[in-house]
């Protein structure tokens, strides 16, 4: 779950830019890049021309993206979709097992996991029939056996093990640890729902829905026919956080993808999620991801820029 408070001591550099390229990480002969990564303090926002299943095998640490902030220690999975940027944060002895793949699998032998029942967890299929890229980070907390399981099925690809070796191998021992996350991602997303009380879980459908309303806890009791306090309170045992903390890592997780994803005006975005006044807007944006909804922007379309012309620009 993401956190709702910032790392206000950890501004991202809108200036400073990471673009990984295929090129770099997966072999001209392969279409599987495998490397294991020992992740400093903090590992700048960055983005690739390339799908990533990041296992975190040890160490702590905190992944920042449009998601939010949220904590990763061993077993935690994060598959980031091309083009999505993300970085880490405070990171304490944490090495990561990254298994790279070539975004034109998506075009090719992978076209059909975006319609499967069970991988389209990780593909987004929704995005994928409208024609879009998906840009949807998806985390897993993956058991110790599952942990195991999916670093065995990919290992074959880095040692170049004979039975992983050709395009046809290393999309078989890939699509195993897929498989593996996507029982994982499936399974959290069935006991979330199933663990939400229905006052919980209306509450949240309700903000949802129309972020642009003044919510408060006062309405949402109202809507959800539970009194304030008993809402308040099992909205905070199920979901971590008061009712309107929540609402406000909605409007700002949703104003970030409004930010990089539409040409809206600024002012406009924030009206759109509920935050008409920009000052304020600019104030609460700030606070969940560290910059100002105008400098989130500038980067995310900087990195856009390099990613059309081919740059690599590093980042302190």
């Amino acid at each position: 779950m993401a956190l709702p408070q910032p790392l206000e001591s950890q501004h991202r550099d809108p200036d400073s830019v990471l673009h990984r390229l295929a090129a770099a990480y997966i072999p001209v002969d392969g279409v599987v890049g495998i490397f294991q990564a020992l992740h400093f303090p903090t590992t700048p926002w960055h983005l690739h021309d390339f799908y990533e299943l990041a296992i975190v095998e040890c160490g702590t640490a905190l992944h920042v993206s449009d998601r939010g902030i949220e904590p990763v220690s061993r077993g935690t999975v994060v598959f980031v979709p091309p083009g999505v940027g993300h970085e880490y944060r405070q990171c304490t002895d944490v090495r990561v097992y990254n298994c790279l793949f070539r975004a034109d699998l998506a075009e090719a032998e992978l076209m059909w996991a975006f319609r499967d029942d069970h991988l389209r967890v990780l593909f987004d299929s929704a995005h994928r029939s409208r024609g879009q890229a998906s840009d949807r980070i998806v985390i897993a907390q993956l058991d110790e056996p599952a942990t195991a399981s999916a670093l065995a099925a990919l290992e074959p690809i880095r040692l170049g093990n004979p039975d992983a070796r050709t395009r046809a191998g290393q999309l078989a021992h890939l699509l195993l640890a897929l498989d593996v996350v996507a029982t994982a991602v499936r399974a959290a997303g069935t006991a979330d729902k199933a663990s939400l009380p229905s006052s919980v879980a209306a509450a949240v459908q309700l903000m949802e829905d129309d972020l642009a309303f003044p919510w408060t806890l006062a309405e949402l009791s109202r809507r959800t026919y539970v009194g304030p306090a008993h809402l308040a309170r099992s909205f905070a045992r199920s979901l971590g956080m008061p009712p309107i903390h929540y609402l406000s890592r909605l409007r700002a997780e949703r104003a970030a993808a409004m930010l990089t994803r539409t040409d809206d005006p600024v002012a406009a975005i924030g009206t759109a999620v509920g935050w008409p006044d920009p000052a304020y807007f600019s104030r609460r944006f700030r606070t969940a991801f560290g910059v100002s909804p105008r400098e989130y922007r500038h980067r995310h379309e900087r990195a856009t820029r390099l990613t059309v012309s081919g740059q690599k620009v590093v980042g302190a």
